[in-house]
């Protein structure tokens, strides 16, 4: 914009600014990527077209509540905790506060975990003359997320019920230490208030089964949720029970991340189904993840699923599922969900140190567990961890490849708790050919190997690849795979070869960091397998630049015979033209 003694505001100012920077919504855009302190002494200040968008970005989300609380008056902090209006004896500026408020569309509350009276703590006394003076009212009309951290504590006296209004999608909850009272009256409050939310997360520190009956009544009447996060408890049959017959529900999460802290020495979830009649059975259900051993989650699948497409799946049985177990599980999906593309099979939480020793045979999973799961002809990622190495060999790896073409990413690598040298039951380099061949469009790849010399696809194999091979392959994963030192070059030449120059290749360090040595604590010492995995790695680019130069000198040396044979070839027309 051209400088000029014009106040901006003038139309002759406005004649000369781009007609782009006249439309609200481009320059809220605009000033989304700006900086916060840009917004607010800059931008903001430029002309009343600007400062009009501009605030709405300023105060789209709101972190610190004492932002909107000083919108109303002065306040003064009384004592270490207690922030209060400063002139009790004027009335708050409700006016002042509607023009900023209503630009509000998320409000992200920390608690006590901010540590200090701006995060809530403190605002006890100012929130109970709000509530009493704007009981029946909205105070953030056009609020769409509310994110809650807190605890029950008597000082916050529920405040959060005060930002509940129609406009309300997504409402976050997090409770330190929930007590029943406190959480009833926040879900009733919002069921009441926002009976056409569509998201919700409830997350418990120390869930009871007293919370699950409380959620329950929430549940039953929130009819419209499309999303649901909730926290792990005994028995959750009623629930899911309920939640099948929601016809919108399309994103169901059961069980966060203290699921997976590991402080309990059993499975949250005892309890997840009942026997149903036949019917509507998650109708729109796209999306389920959950924390629960398998055998418990099975069970849930006892009707067809007929719109599942993404499937997560943590076990916290606190020991490793048995093959018999994964193989009923996979077969259940295979046969409920039809429209399934996406498959993560993994555990919450596993003691490392019980599993010293290699498991016998009879705990080993093979492809036989997994080959189910082939009739999936969509799936497009398909992740499998487990305490111990698959049984696996380079046919079952064509018959993936084939089955699954639109395959985007494969994880087979298993949790490296234990790792035994003699274990080759595994794929080889030759393993990457049908993937190669078969999926263009597969962006990692994750399995366990056996490099050796004597099994890496040859130079002849490698060219009757398609041309654009793994074009979009991006990582290739070799895990904790044993590698020899007199494998390493003929491995790093193969995967020179049949690597995009664009990939990344990973491995696994079996080394875990010593701190009371004296190395770095930030760089743990490599495993023997690790360093010769890093010397491939580092070895591969020198390998392509080296068969780059090759090629390169190939087709000088191929256009300078064709020069010469053009010569040859001018010349012998030449004597023929001058004998005859």
């Amino acid at each position: 914009m051209s400088t000029t003694t014009t106040p901006l505001d003038d139309p002759e100012s406005i004649d000369v600014t781009p007609f782009a920077l006249r439309i609200p919504e481009i320059l809220e855009n605009i000033f989304e990527h700006s900086d916060e302190k840009s917004n607010r002494t800059n931008n903001v200040l430029v002309c009343k077209a600007w400062s009009d968008p501009c605030l709405n970005v300023i105060w789209r989300e709101v972190k610190d509540l004492s932002r909107l609380v000083k919108l109303l008056g002065p306040t003064v902090l009384r004592g270490s905790r207690l922030l209060d209006f400063s002139q009790t004896d004027k009335p708050p500026k409700w006016d002042r506060f509607s023009f900023y408020a209503r630009r509000v569309r998320k409000i992200h509350h920390e608690g006590e975990r901010a540590g200090t009276y701006r995060a809530g703590l403190a605002l006890r006394s100012v929130f109970t003359d709000i509530a009493y003076q704007r009981l029946s009212n909205n105070i953030v009309p056009n609020l769409q997320v509310l994110e809650w951290h807190s605890d029950t504590s008597l000082y916050m006296q529920n405040p959060s019920i005060l930002f509940m209004g129609p406009s309300l999608k997504h409402y976050i909850l997090h409770e330190v230490k929930p007590s029943p009272a406190e959480l009833s009256l926040n879900l009733r409050t919002l069921a009441d208030r926002c009976p056409h939310i569509n998201h919700v997360k409830i997350s418990l520190d120390s869930a009871a089964q007293s919370h699950g009956d409380i959620i329950l009544d929430f549940v039953m009447r929130m009819a419209d949720l499309h999303t649901l996060e909730l926290p792990p408890f005994g028995n959750m049959a009623p629930l899911t029970n309920v939640l099948r017959g929601h016809s919108c529900l399309r994103r169901l999460q059961i069980g966060g991340c203290h699921a997976i802290d590991g402080r309990l020495d059993k499975p949250c979830i005892t309890s997840l189904a009942l026997p149903s009649p036949g019917g509507d059975h998650f109708a729109s259900l796209t999306f389920l993840s959950i924390v629960v051993p398998y055998a418990v989650v099975e069970k849930l699948f006892s009707h067809k699923f007929p719109s599942l497409q993404q499937i997560f799946i943590f076990s916290d049985l606190r020991k490793p599922e048995t093959p018999s177990t994964i193989k009923h599980l996979i077969d259940t999906l295979t046969e409920t969900c039809s429209q399934i593309h996406y498959v993560h099979l993994s555990y919450a939480f596993l003691p490392e140190e019980k599993y010293t020793r290699f498991p016998p045979a009879s705990c080993i999973v093979t492809m036989a567990h997994i080959r189910p799961l082939l009739r999936c002809s969509k799936m497009q990622n398909f992740i499998f961890k487990h305490p111990f190495p698959i049984t696996l060999d380079d046919q079952f790896a064509e018959e993936i490849a084939t089955s699954w073409p639109d395959l985007l990413k494969l994880q087979l690598n298993h949790i490296p708790l234990v790792r035994r040298k003699d274990f080759k039951n595994c794929f080889t380099l030759r393993a990457l050919l049908p993937f190669a061949r078969h999926c263009p469009r597969l962006v990692h790849l994750s399995i366990l190997v056996v490099p050796e010399s004597s099994t890496c696809p040859t130079l002849g194999d490698i060219q009757s690849l398609p041309s654009s091979f793994f074009s979009k392959l991006y990582s290739f994963d070799v895990g904790s795979s044993m590698l020899y030192e007199s494998d390493k070059h003929q491995v790093a030449l193969t995967l020179s070869q049949i690597l995009p120059p664009r990939s990344v290749l990973c491995y696994h360090n079996n080394v875990k960091n010593d701190l009371s040595s004296d190395t770095d604590e930030e760089t743990p010492p490599l495993s023997p397998e690790a360093r010769n995995w890093k010397s491939v790695m580092d070895k591969i680019p020198y390998m392509r630049w080296m068969d780059q130069l090759a090629k390169t000198e190939q087709r000088e040396l191929r256009r300078k015979l064709q020069e010469l044979e053009t010569e040859n070839e001018r010349l012998r027309t030449q004597t023929q033209t001058l004998y005859a």
